[in-house]
């Protein structure tokens, strides 16, 4: 039986099944290769339906700075005109913003410079990162920008030259530390929530612990992520075992359990989009979600929501053709490929999992029991309402029940992704509802090999 105490909170705040979307839609390197208003709305649109709560974005000082850091600081160029116009429409949409603090560290740091030298580079980056925060929420109102993401995986690797004598995870410490102490004089430190160290492709949650012991002021949220490559090489594949394992193995460190903690990208990157592309990553996709949630994630950021063109004309393995990366659950409209309107499968088994669990104020994870090839996760919402997520791991289709300990006040109303049956349209619409559960304390269901299946309790979000 799968088991579900009610009464028993995992993670007391739960921000949701989320995603890394880059504010790319009104750049002027997407519009060079066809990007229109039309197309921006559609992308909105689609945003909208599947009620995403949280959009971790690209941000980096060439927008308003040019080639170097040190260049006057100018908010109307029309990279930053353009990244308004985005955030506009998150705030419209209720999307919560987490904002690159810069992307790479070192090269961000110093840009314009060969090298870093960080009694003169450190504290003009944090100027700008301090004026950002001025700029974008007290001047300008956008207050839907709720977290400050502190570089992507700045201790993992070299991102430019460093410092004679100086290691990168020192390099990366003393950067965060500047950043914290210039908001903190100019009293804006408040206004975002800090999130590091976005420790990447580890098994292991490199340096967490030391984010948390030695920068537990600079960080406020600790992260990292995995992509599970390993996952595809074993007979069975991992899948939940292997993203709970990920979770737990960083949860395990010295003073993380006690902190908010966040998987900050995960999918699959081995083999490449010959998995990303069929209706088995959606189940892929909620095995991994359901493991995030299990193990304590007060969210996790897919990448990425959709393919996007990023700036320049990259090609290479990780599936970069001509700028455009082809990792999303949707094609970049523009993109040199054919049907770039309909989405991918996966796209209907994230959808629902974004919509129908929520997240945000009143949002908790619960204590949940899976069996065998069955898992389940569960979130309690605002109004003592509930949702919940089951999926099969297994190839062949599986009755089981659902045990809670005690019983709903308010019908489940059902919805299911079947990866044998998924028909993607260009209208990209959620599957509605297609069934019922009674109040009771338990219940018994049926789902397809390989489905997953959501329930709701309230005011439907999908229907």
């Amino acid at each position: 039986m799968l088991r579900v105490d009610l009464d028993k909170v995992v993670c007391p705040e739960f921000l949701g099944v989320n995603a890394v979307y880059h504010g790319f839609a009104f750049m002027p390197f997407q519009r060079e290769r066809g990007m229109t208003d039309a197309d921006a709305a559609r992308e909105f649109g689609l945003i909208s339906s599947i009620g995403l709560r949280l959009a971790r974005t690209w941000y980096r000082p060439d927008w308003a700075c040019g080639l170097d850091l040190h260049n006057a600081f100018d908010w109307q160029t029309v990279e930053m005109r353009a990244f308004y116009r985005w955030l506009e429409e998150m705030r419209t949409r209720g999307v919560s913003v987490a904002l690159q603090a810069g992307w790479w560290c070192t090269r961000d740091t110093c840009l314009g410079r060969e090298k870093p030298e960080p009694a003169r580079d450190l504290p003009r980056f944090a100027e700008w990162v301090s004026e950002s925060l001025h700029q974008l929420i007290e001047v300008r109102g956008f207050s839907n920008i709720t977290h400050l993401v502190l570089f992507t995986e700045p201790v993992n690797y070299a991102s430019g030259l460093l410092p004679d004598g100086v290691s990168q995870t020192c390099y990366y410490g003393a950067a965060i530390r500047v950043i914290h102490e210039r908001l903190v004089a100019d009293n804006r430190r408040h206004l975002v929530r800090t999130v590091g160290p976005n420790s990447g492709s580890t098994t292991e949650a490199f340096w967490v612990d030391t984010a948390a012991a030695e920068y537990g002021d600079c960080i406020d949220v600790l992260s990292w992520h995995s992509y599970n490559g390993h996952a595809f090489e074993t007979n069975p594949p991992l899948e939940y075992a292997g993203w709970l394992n990920l979770v737990r193995q960083g949860m395990a460190k010295p003073g993380v359990a006690s902190r908010s903690c966040w998987f900050d990208e995960y999918g699959a990157n081995r083999p490449d989009e010959t998995v990303r592309f069929t209706a088995d990553y959606g189940n892929y996709l909620a095995q991994a979600v359901a493991a995030l949630i299990n193990g304590g994630c007060q969210t996790s950021l897919l990448w990425i929501l959709m393919d996007q063109k990023y700036p320049g004309e990259c090609t290479n393995t990780d599936s970069f053709c001509r700028g455009v990366q082809r990792w999303g659950l949707l094609p970049w409209p523009h993109d040199d490929l054919p049907d770039n309107r309909t989405p991918r499968p996966a796209w209907y088994a994230f959808g629902l999992m974004s919509r129908v669990l929520g997240g945000g104020a009143g949002h908790n994870t619960l204590w949940t029991s899976g069996e065998d090839d069955l898992h389940i996760a569960a979130v309690g919402q605002p109004a003592g309402q509930y949702a919940f997520l089951v999926v099969n791991a297994s190839r062949a289709a599986r009755r089981f029940d659902v045990g809670l300990n005690r019983p709903l006040r308010a019908p489940l109303a059902r919805f299911t992704y079947d990866p044998a049956t998924i028909c993607p349209t260009p209208e990209a619409m959620l599957p509605g509802r297609d069934g019922e559960v009674l109040p009771a304390a338990a219940w018994t269901d049926t789902i397809p090999a390989r489905g997953v299946r959501l329930y709701q309790t309230g005011e439907l979000l999908v229907d």
